[in-house]
């Protein structure tokens, strides 16, 4: 008796086309559209983390909630990221979560988690162009600060 196991296809459909992709090349051109995207009735309220997909020409090919936390955290495994930007076809991708306290400096645990992205995009050929910290009125980017 053959076992019924379940198919796995994967499927990317663009509703643009390229020409009218949003394309972001710098941490300000980062951050406005991360305020798209991010919701200012809750960015006060909880730590939310987003991946952002880019192609080779970094034109915004789509965006991702991966988690949502509480007031002083989030937990995001790099496992869902990567399979998010390998869904989404990406070649490079831009990762952001906000922190409702208004601080804009990272955290250890910002930084290691940075980190682990770099490395594991390393290894299947998807840079981390940057990780931006976004507040309720300002961001830093921790590519820019030399953090990962």
């Amino acid at each position: 008796m053959q076992a019924t196991v379940a198919e796995v296809s994967l499927k990317y459909s663009s509703q643009m086309s390229y020409d009218e992709m949003p394309t972001i090349t710098s941490p300000e051109e980062a951050a406005k559209f991360l305020r798209g995207i991010f919701d200012p009735d809750t960015i006060e309220l909880r730590e939310e983390f987003y991946i952002v997909l880019l192609s080779n020409t970094k034109q915004v090919l789509g965006y991702s909630k991966v988690s949502i936390g509480t007031m002083t955290g989030t937990l995001v495994q790099p496992l869902t990221v990567f399979q998010t930007a390998i869904l989404g076809n990406a070649n490079s991708i831009l990762v952001s979560h906000n922190h409702p306290s208004g601080n804009l400096k990272a955290s250890n645990s910002d930084i290691s988690l940075s980190k682990r992205l770099r490395d594991a995009g390393k290894l299947l050929g998807i840079e981390l162009v940057d990780h931006i910290i976004l507040t309720k009125e300002s961001y830093t980017s921790m590519k820019e600060l030399g953090l990962f």
